[in-house]
């Protein structure tokens, strides 16, 4: 019987009448695997073997809003923790350093209602960063306007209702975080 529930007949020869095929799942399997092998992060392939650590110091706050500078250094740091790939010591024991200012701080209205009442505000830092090796003494990288932005409500009409501007500086703070992150280990 097939599959379906029907009869079959067998051909009597004495040679093979078909060829036996690999299953798809194994043709699949066999074709993924190295794909897969060649995935996930390695530390013998990483550009910069020689860097094990990393240092976050206070940034500088070129503006008015006090106390962004210290509220990012925490969110880079939880995140180079959290990741794992470099330990984060103090400056003078590590191997590379983040370095950058903050140099702008923006609010600005999102969106408006019907009657052109402002509901959400943006709230926009820019930052100067630059990643250090310490150990060839050189920039590995250095971005000199990165943008990281977020929103926050001021019409209890939305879902979440009101919150407060602390809220979006978060959520740009630590937008920040996994961005340098990123571009920090990127190719390791």
């Amino acid at each position: 019987m097939d599959c379906r529930g029907r009869r079959t007949q067998r051909r009597s020869s004495s040679r093979p009448t078909s060829r036996r095929f690999p299953s798809f799942p194994a043709v699949v399997s066999a074709l993924a695997l190295p794909l897969v092998a060649g995935c996930g992060y390695s530390f013998s392939a990483r550009t910069n073997p020689h860097i094990a650590t990393v240092a976050v110091p206070i940034f500088e706050n070129k503006t008015l809003e006090k106390g962004l500078e210290e509220r990012l250094a925490v969110s880079i740091t939880d995140v180079f923790l959290a990741d794992k790939r470099l330990r984060v010591v103090k400056e003078k024991d590590a191997d590379s350093v983040i370095d950058g200012t903050i140099e702008r701080y923006e609010r600005t209205p999102f969106s408006y209602d019907r009657a052109q009442n402002v509901q959400e505000y943006k709230v926009e830092m820019t930052l100067h960063i630059a990643y250090e090796d310490r150990k060839k003494n050189g920039v590995i990288w250095e971005e000199r306007a990165m943008t990281a932005w977020g929103t926050y409500s001021v019409s209890a009409d939305l879902p979440g209702g009101i919150e407060e501007e602390s809220v979006a500086q978060t959520r740009a703070i630590d937008k920040a975080a996994r961005d340098i992150l990123i571009k920090t280990v990127q190719g390791w």
